[in-house]
């Protein structure tokens, strides 16, 4: 009888990065009966969604670095070794046979204490342009593997692994080819929402309330001030919500999507066919905007730039979106680049190993 293997998965900070784990997680042990334990922080999202999948969770307290100051970098230096620390401590006693890296910043401490007792490890890069961790990771990992072609050097490609229910959804064509009616707009800014979204799109969706229907994903802290404006604007042609629990049913009643460019959103555009309008997070290596940029170039998508994001803007790309072929064209571009099986290909590479 083969021997039931056990790994322990590091990830958290963000639903993408957690929503990934859970994928494989899911997988493992329901095809192979592995046993897993999962890493994450007491603050990030993970400490919510992982005991909810019915996964046991352990935690280690991290931070990036909160400065650029010496002394704030000398604190999150310091953070990291006890990091490292209680990470060897929890592995030392689980004795997990793999560690599998999924990112934020829980992922490089756990890492190192992995590398430090001898322990596998696979690093996945969700990004196309990698993480500064990760570019770290991947000098001492086992297997590295990547989202996105040229992230990182020597990298297996896999795509990002996408949740059943999602890929599960009808083609586009299927989907969208008999609708009629106004535009289903989805916008969602990732789990906490984003405030140059929640600023400007009641404004454009109140201006042009005969062309769209639109569901708002807004975040708690947001709720009440974005539903007043909807209000304010006397439309009945929205939703407004903190949080949406069914990514599927929101992805398949939706015509288009704007979003940020997170990898987990694009991948999950890409993966149902969907029109989509990013608006990047400007982060000091941008890699959102080059996450769009993936299904920009194709056609699947439009980019615009946050410091250029305004009512006008907005308003006349969506003037140009408002045609339902335009926008079946964008979806079926978007399906092209689909990876339908990276759950399936991470899973035989940390078989493999």
């Amino acid at each position: 009888m083969n021997k039931i293997r056990k790994i322990m998965i590091m990830s958290g900070g963000t639903g993408g990065h957690v929503f990934s784990g859970l994928v494989i997680a899911r997988y493992l042990i329901d095809y192979y009966g592995w046993q897993v334990k999962w890493l994450g922080s007491f603050d990030g999202i993970e400490a919510t969604l992982v005991p909810q999948n019915g996964i046991d969770i352990k935690y280690i307290k991290v931070r990036g670095i909160i400065g650029k100051k010496l002394i704030a970098k000398l604190i999150t230096l310091l953070g990291v070794l006890k990091a490292i620390k209680r990470s060897r401590k929890i592995m030392k006693i689980w004795k997990p046979d793999i560690v599998l890296g999924m990112g934020g910043y829980v992922s490089g401490p756990s890492c190192l204490a992995a590398w430090i007792i001898g322990i596998p490890i696979v690093i996945h890069e969700q990004n196309v342009i990698a993480g500064f961790t990760n570019r770290i990771l991947s000098r001492i990992a086992t297997k590295v593997l990547q989202a996105f072609p040229y992230s990182l050097p020597n990298a297996e490609v896999v795509g990002n692994p996408i949740r059943h229910e999602i890929l599960s959804l009808p083609d586009p064509i299927k989907r969208l080819r008999c609708r009629h009616g106004p535009i289903r707009v989805l916008v969602f800014g990732g789990s906490q929402g984003s405030h140059i979204l929640n600023k400007i799109i009641p404004e454009v969706m109140i201006k042009m309330f005969d062309k769209f229907i639109v569901l708002h994903q807004v975040g708690s802290k947001s709720l009440k001030k974005v539903r007043d404006i909807y209000s304010f604007g006397s439309i009945d042609n929205y939703e407004v919500v903190s949080f949406i629990d069914d990514m599927a049913s929101a992805y398949a009643w939706a015509d288009i999507v704007i979003s940020r460019s997170g990898a987990l959103t694009v991948s999950e555009i890409a993966a149902v066919g969907l029109a989509a309008v990013f608006v990047p997070f400007m982060h000091s290596d941008n890699h959102q905007y080059w996450n769009a940029m993936f299904l920009q170039k194709i056609g699947a998508a439009k980019i615009i730039k946050e410091s250029e994001c305004t009512i006008e803007q907005i308003s006349e790309i969506f003037i140009t979106l408002n045609d339902r072929k335009v926008l079946l064209n964008m979806a079926q571009c978007a399906k092209k680049l689909c990876v339908t099986d990276a759950v399936k290909r991470i899973a035989q590479v940390l078989i493999s190993i």
